[in-house]
């Protein structure tokens, strides 16, 4: 699936309260991956007291607020950042609700603080006009607004957009947490019914930001909610709430309403700590909310650490041990693992991203046990400054299968309870092993634990062993050894860049030669590689094509199919069924195809082709058969496949939602047949 990043110069409101279409396809893919700080923040946070002055402050960065007699008192301070200078096409000076959508969403955001909240006090910053649009230098000026002028101790952003390299907002988030405030924000409506693995926005994604999916009133994630984990394997969201807003207007439902629960909880436990001269800090209120959940039967990829229980995070609070007046108190994500789609394998490396977040700027200890302790590799020392992200390496050696496996990861600091986060597990013998390469993909869903996550169940219920290649140096000959064979997903996308206030597409990462002779001489010598490409309106063809030269296939300058239609939120993708016989598409009745086809010559054989109308050299309008799958295989037994789509490996193609209902007997048929398995 692919989407145009140029269509997202905005950040836009969670939607759910006005029926969002489902985010499928072209909806999900304009992702460009964010860089996660493995390192405690370097600037020391100071502790903030409130005994100055009454009421928490509360920023609501939003489409304005239309007060009523319940907000109307609780109003401090009002400023529109809807100015031209800050990239809109008209400024709009008004604070009222901007009613995007013809829905009052600031307002009811408002009215869920004020009303869960006795001790609040709120300042209404106006960024998203009637459009659902605000832009991202009006939401990072009016963050650093509400902290510098207004004194804010809470951030709520019931909005967000997809993760790019430029992200000025995650920037603003970054300084606000630094300068003492807690920042709560919306996990976004991508989820899919669960289909949209990596789908939480920004700036959600980030350490320092309290990430909200939405729950019914039974605790089941609703199905729009954003799931994660990240690209790399990070826990998000963080924590679940009720996700909708129910008053005379009516009921409306989103994340946008489950994150004004989380701020109303994180003022509670602010005036808490006011009331007895006790300091906070945004890390303590983080972890505090997070230990002290109702737990649900949801993955926590769905739903967090749990649904959220301010009175439990109160009384955690005030159980906990104090330093100098700051009640000590700590987290760490995942709580449990692995997730509930991975597959662990005998000799083979599987890496868990684990965040702590904590009250103090402190030295943890990081010690293992259980038996599997022994196959893993962690810190043993870990300095935190509220939050921090370490890595596990877990790799079992064994000749045999080796079940009932348990690793406890404890950390523990002067002064605070020890965490702890638990892994079971069983690791199987892997039938052979394959790679995941998105070193050269900015995507931020590119990953087997976004839009591929169904593909590598698929491969891992297969008995084949999956590792990911996310450093373009790994893409040594050395390297490529230890597979059976390599998938290129994505190779060369397009990334979305920050220029004058609007995003821009550029080319993120081409193919070095080092990278390319490597590739070569490992398919010359046995290796088998799999290229999933896409067309030039998402990929960088030419850079691609300097790769696909060497194995007699390029990708064309067309799109197939050559128009499509999006209706709710599904491209129309076009049905491959003109299929040649081979051990590939042994009972595959077709695929689904959005992409690109391709030019292929010498030992390289046709697999899939389409008709498409093309202009003759008479300039006539013909119809002519283009190839858009086709593989190949070297005189040493390597073995090549390309493809001009990714639609079928996706989530959405795997589960049969696009058209065709053998899009993952394709998909488990190519990999067999590139480890030979097949045929």
């Amino acid at each position: 699936m692919i989407e145009d990043p140029l269509q997202h110069t905005v950040i836009r409101m969670d939607e759910s309260d006005w029926e969002k279409p489902p985010r499928r396809g072209t909806a999900l893919l304009v992702i460009t991956i964010i860089v996660l700080s493995s390192l405690a923040i370097a600037v020391t946070l100071n502790p903030r007291m409130l005994s100055l002055r009454r009421g928490v402050r509360v920023a609501v960065i939003d489409s304005g607020i239309t007060p009523d007699s319940e907000i109307a008192p609780r109003i401090v301070a009002e400023r529109s950042f809807i100015q031209k200078g800050n990239g809109y096409q008209v400024s709009d000076n008004s604070t009222w609700d901007s009613s995007p959508g013809g829905s009052l969403h600031g307002t009811y955001v408002a009215k869920i603080i004020v009303t869960e909240s006795p001790d609040v006090l709120i300042v209404n910053a106006k960024v998203v006009t009637s459009d659902n649009e605000a832009s991202v230098t009006a939401i990072a000026t009016a963050i650093r607004w509400a902290v510098l002028e207004e004194r804010c101790d809470v951030i709520n952003l019931s909005l967000g957009g997809t993760p790019t390299h430029d992200d000025p907002v995650g920037e603003a988030v970054r300084w606000a947490f630094r300068r003492g405030a807690v920042v709560v924000a919306a996990a976004g409506n991508g989820g899919d019914c669960g289909l949209g693995g990596s789908s939480i926005e920004t700036p959600a994604i980030l350490p320092e930001a309290i990430a909200v999916g939405a729950v019914d009133a039974m605790g089941v994630p609703y199905g729009f909610t954003a799931r994660g984990p990240l690209r790399n394997g990070t826990a998000k969201p963080d924590i679940a709430a009720y996700g909708f807003y129910s008053g005379s207007e009516g009921v409306f439902f989103g994340t946008s309403f489950a994150a004004p629960r989380v701020t109303a909880a994180a003022v509670q436990l602010i005036s808490l700590c006011e009331e007895n001269g006790w300091k906070w800090t945004p890390g303590m209120v983080k972890a505090a909310l997070m230990s002290s959940v109702n737990h649900l039967s949801a993955p926590a990829y769905a739903v967090g650490e749990g649904l959220l229980n301010a009175d439990a995070a109160k009384e955690y609070v005030s159980r906990a041990p104090r330093r100098d007046g700051l009640p000590l108190v700590a987290w760490v994500t995942p709580s449990k693992g692995p997730w509930d789609f991975e597959q662990w394998f005998v000799n083979v490396t599987s890496k868990v991203e684990l965040t702590l977040f904590t009250s103090s700027n402190d030295t943890w200890q990081v010690s293992l046990s259980g038996n599997a302790a022994h196959w893993t590799g962690a810190p043993s020392v870990l300095k935190v400054n509220q939050t921090a992200t370490f890595q596990l390496r877990v790799r079992v050696i064994d000749s045999g299968s080796v079940d009932n496996l348990r690793l406890y990861v404890r950390l523990s600091a002067p002064g605070y309870h020890y965490v702890y986060s638990r892994f079971d597990f069983s690791a199987d013998v892997a039938v052979a092993k394959v790679a995941f390469e998105i070193a050269h993909t900015p995507w931020f869903a590119d990953s087997m634990y976004g839009q591929f996550r169904e593909f590598y169940r698929l491969i891992t219920g297969a008995g084949i062993a999956v590792e990911e290649i996310r450093d373009p140096e790994e893409l040594t000959l050395e390297r490529l050894g230890e597979f059976d064979a390599v998938i290129l997903l994505d190779p060369c996308a397009r990334a979305a860049h920050l220029v004058n206030g609007s995003y821009v597409r550029v080319s993120f990462r081409s193919y070095s030669q080092a990278a390319i002779d490597a590739l070569v001489t490992y398919w010359s010598s046995g290796g088998s590689i799999f290229v999933v490409g896409l067309d030039n309106r998402s990929i960088e063809l030419s850079d691609l094509n300097d790769l696909l030269i060497h194995f007699n296939v390029t990708l064309r300058y067309d799109h197939v199919p050559s128009v499509s239609i999006v209706l709710n939120g599904i491209p129309s993708t076009q049905l491959v069924t003109d299929l040649i016989s081979h051990p590939i598409t042994e009972s595959v009745t077709g695929f689904d195809f959005y992409g690109c086809s391709m030019s292929t010559w010498g030992n390289v054989t046709v697999l899939a082709q389409v008709q498409v109308m093309a202009r003759n050299e008479n300039g006539r309008i013909v119809l002519e058969n283009r190839t858009v799958l086709a593989c190949a295989e070297s005189r040493s037994g390597g073995r090549l496949i390309v493809s001009g789509t990714n639609f079928f490996l996706d989530n959405w193609g795997i589960q049969g939602e696009y058209k065709s209902a053998t899009n993952d007997r394709l998909a488990k048929q190519a990999v067999l047949w590139l480890v030979h398995l097949l045929g």
